[in-house]
């Protein structure tokens, strides 16, 4: 046991390691979601309010998107110990998931106990579980940004470890109920994910429960925590967010709404010449777009394709969530992946591995009926459920060969040279290449920008920041550390949305602008990006990304 804690010291200081190592610094710039996170952390410590003034919100408005609360809160903390930094922004989500590598051991050893062939080998299974899980490029990814769903996750397994504690110790299991409860707040995936997780671990577990008390102290505890989060769910802005990223809204499939109100009534005439008006009223109508062939087509094609071969090993999705060349696993993964889930349908089923199989079917709901899929923040929740069906698949083919020296000699060393190889072109590509190849979509400029204005902006009537460097009102709020109090007295944000003109403090105004039709007003200040400045316009300042291109731009009128 000594030697096994040892081991598990060793894995979760590596962990620690690929997670903290130039945090601040890489990725090389912060996007837009982290700078909002870090400023409204910022004003909460200065104000008890977010950026738009509201005190204390259990849903931040943010940049419209209306972010679950628990990471806000969670930042608070590092940054006031370390200011207002890249650093300060990234350690919730950094120790989320070093504390997810240590956590998984013990899960891993709960599950595997109670799985055929795996309860012999419960800690050596439980160590390549976290070790697997360390070393995951699509976990290192999201633990090194300020990434919410990585924290979610964390909640998330936390609250699945202690109800299985708590079928043997009543206390576990209310812990646990706290758990499941705070995940409601922590990411819209877990809102849907964790309750599924939360029914069939109380059905497949109902003759093994802890008497009726503590399931009653269950049922409270997470119904007042529901109880909270409703509201939330259903309040307006919570709509507003649903409708804008869902494939049920007309517009995520007609060019113009308009359009299908037209075919609507085409359908419903036709129906009335017919005779059949009424029919024709309930089958031809907005509301039953939802239903139709093509949106459900849609959902079981998402949902599909989160398991898709290319996604997950070969080119991930958004360049955001992946090192530039390297999918979301390495390649040397998927034989021992294909492998655990042979043996968990064949040889090992049971209550634990129906479950292990059940949050590997269900993950990737949430993102089936989303516009992007498939989606690696929307299904992070899936990650140890993968890094478990890898550690099973890897002692059953240790199982299956460990009587023949050769057998088990020629894989092992495979696999090891591989891991070697390939972690470290992951190792390459992640801090070389991430910051060269991909800095752009970091919103790289941004910083240095806010610094030049800073120093500059007193030569100037106003500083007019184009919108095309996307909600460049939170980059300069975080990066001059503007007083959240000066800001709020002034109105605060207005809008945290793409297009918005009104937001604005001290001599910043960020919106559109005509180059030529500012001449004669006033001694300005422009940023932009190369496409808001004509050739001729008196343009001093140019910052390059690290690939050469031009990044942003400053001129004067």
């Amino acid at each position: 046991m000594k030697k096994t804690l040892v081991l598990l010291g060793a894995v979760t200081i590596l962990a620690a390691v690929l997670r903290l190592y130039r945090l601040g610094s890489t990725p090389i710039s912060l996007e837009w979601d982290e700078v909002a996170i870090g400023y409204d952390a910022y004003s909460l410590i200065k104000t008890g309010r977010d950026q738009f003034g509201d005190l204390l919100p259990v849903t931040f408005r943010s940049l419209d998107d209306y972010k679950p609360p628990i990471y806000e809160y969670l930042t608070v903390i590092p940054v006031s110990v370390f200011g207002l930094t890249g650093f300060a922004v990234r350690l919730p989500s950094a120790l989320s998931g070093i504390g997810m590598v240590f956590l998984l051991y013990f899960f891993a050893g709960i599950l595997f106990q109670n799985i055929f062939l795996l309860k012999n080998y419960k800690n050596k299974a439980a160590l390549l579980a976290s070790f697997l899980l360390a070393v995951s490029p699509w976990h290192i990814q999201f633990s090194r940004a300020a990434f919410e769903v990585n924290v979610a996750a964390l909640i998330t397994v936390s609250a699945v470890f202690l109800f299985l504690k708590g079928l043997k110790n009543p206390r576990y299991f209310i812990y646990s109920a706290g758990l499941f409860g705070l995940d409601l707040f922590s990411y819209h995936s877990a809102r849907v994910v964790a309750p599924l997780l939360l029914i069939f671990l109380f059905v497949i577990f109902n003759k093994s429960l802890p008497g009726k008390k503590p399931v009653i102290y269950f049922m409270v505890i997470f119904g007042v925590f529901l109880l909270a989060v409703l509201p939330v769910l259903f309040s307006q802005n919570a709509q507003i967010r649903f409708t804008a990223t869902n494939i049920f809204r007309p517009a995520a499939r007609y060019l113009d709404e308009k359009d299908l109100d037209k075919i609507f009534l085409e359908q419903r005439l036709n129906d009335i010449f017919k005779g059949y008006e009424f029919s024709g009223k309930i089958f031809h109508n907005r509301r039953l777009v939802w239903f139709d062939y093509d949106t459900l087509k849609k959902a079981f094609n998402n949902y599909l394709s989160n398991y898709r071969f290319e996604y997950l090993f070969i080119k991930g999705d958004a360049p955001l969530h992946h090192a530039p060349g390297f999918g979301l696993f390495h390649m040397w993964e998927l034989p021992y992946l294909a492998a655990g889930i042979i043996f968990l349908l064949f040889k090992g089923l049971n209550r634990y591995s129906l479950f292990l199989l059940f949050w590997l079917l269900i993950a990737p709901l949430p993102n089936a009926v989303t516009r992007e899929a498939p989606h690696s923040v929307r299904t992070l929740l899936l990650l140890p459920v993968y890094q478990l069906l890898g550690a099973a698949g890897l002692i059953y083919l240790y199982n299956l060969a460990k009587e023949n020296f050769w057998v088990l000699f020629l894989p092992v060393t495979i696999i090891t040279f591989l891991f070697i190889i390939n972690h470290g072109y992951y190792l390459h590509q992640y801090f070389i290449h991430t910051d060269f190849d991909v800095a752009a979509n970091w919103k790289y400029g941004r910083k240095q920008a806010v610094n030049i204005t800073e120093k500059i902006k007193i030569n100037y009537d106003r500083v007019l920041v184009s919108l095309s460097l996307e909600m460049p009102h939170v980059f300069w709020l975080f990066y001059s550390r503007f007083p959240p109090d000066r800001y709020l007295v002034n109105g605060g944000t207005v809008s945290g949305g793409y297009a918005d003109e009104r937001n604005s403090f001290d001599k910043y105004q960020f919106r559109n602008f005509d180059y030529k039709l500012l001449k004669g007003q006033g001694n300005l200040l422009l940023v932009g990006t190369p496409g808001d400045f004509p050739a001729g316009a008196d343009i001093f300042v140019n910052i390059y990304n690290p690939d050469g291109s031009v990044a942003l731009q400053m001129a004067r009128n």
